[in-house]
């Protein structure tokens, strides 16, 4: 069993489809399944079962006939399909659809990094729609909010220092942005090595950061101290951010580095390093 949660932070390698085909030929074919081919888990299958959306690990299966009622093709997802375009990207976050008139959740949104789609099961069909859907759908549906998540509650509570990256990483959090927090740690001086080629890197690719000249040198200031690495990304996709961890689990450093040009993004008023 897979959660829609297992698919956050990692990419979208490939997407296959099953399609049924009337024997009379009448209408567009219909979806029966699709697999995302996900980085570290492998396909995962979308099934529904009347109104739930059912996600398992599960190899594609062939194509194959129904006799008079028409016959199913399994292939690549076509060009159009609203998730082809994501292969390669990597999934942000998820939150949870859910169908008014039957009080259930019926399905999740998943957003990229330039984009959104919506998988769902309504009426037993699975749809997967970048679009509105027709007729009283899409009145029927609406996001749930978000499920709390201890990586963001945590953050929310590590961030409370309001200096400028804190406060940028703070709303990124409270937006929906993804959190994780990682297991292992790392001498800090370490850490201030690589950040300090990072800062050099940045400065000469004119790549806009916050905070990253105080998190090289909070960072050589812990010398020899155990850090944890935990990370923020901006629900648009437009910054990332590292926190730095202390062994008691106050916050040692945090920096941001943009990963979208401005020109495509709104001015969030942030320096350069």
């Amino acid at each position: 069993m897979v959660t829609p949660e297992d698919l956050v932070g990692r990419q979208v390698q490939g997407v296959t489809c099953s399609w049924f085909h009337a024997r009379d030929g009448g209408g567009a074919p219909e979806l029966l399944h699709m697999w995302l081919h996900m980085e570290d888990l492998g396909p995962v299958r979308f099934h529904t079962l009347d109104h739930i959306l059912d996600l398992r690990i599960d190899e594609h299966h062939d194509c194959y006939d129904m006799d008079m009622l028409g016959h199913v093709t399994v292939s690549a997802a076509p060009d159009e399909f609203p998730l082809a375009p994501f292969a390669g990207s990597e999934v942000l976050s998820i939150q949870q659809v859910r169908q008014r008139s039957i009080d259930s959740r019926v399905g999740f949104k998943v957003t990229f990094q330039v984009g959104s789609v919506r998988i769902l099961a309504l009426a037993d069909d699975l749809v997967v729609t970048a679009a509105r859907l027709p007729g009283g759908w899409e009145d029927d549906l609406v996001l749930d909010p978000p499920d709390p998540d201890p990586a963001s509650e945590a953050m929310l509570r590590i961030l409370a220092e309001q200096t400028q990256v804190c406060r940028a990483a703070r709303e990124a959090v409270l937006t929906g942005g993804a959190c994780r927090i990682g297991d292992g740690v790392v001498p800090a001086e370490v850490l201030a090595g690589t950040y300090a080629v990072r800062l050099e890197h940045t400065r000469a690719a004119n790549i806009e950061t916050i905070g990253l000249p105080e998190t090289v040198a909070a960072l050589r200031e812990h010398g020899a101290q155990p850090v944890r690495l935990g990370s923020i990304d901006s629900p648009d996709g437009s910054w990332h951010f590292v926190v730095f961890l202390a062994a008691d689990g106050s916050l040692a450093a945090c920096t941001g580095v943009r990963k979208i040009s401005p020109e495509t993004t709104g001015d969030h008023g942030e320096t350069r390093s």
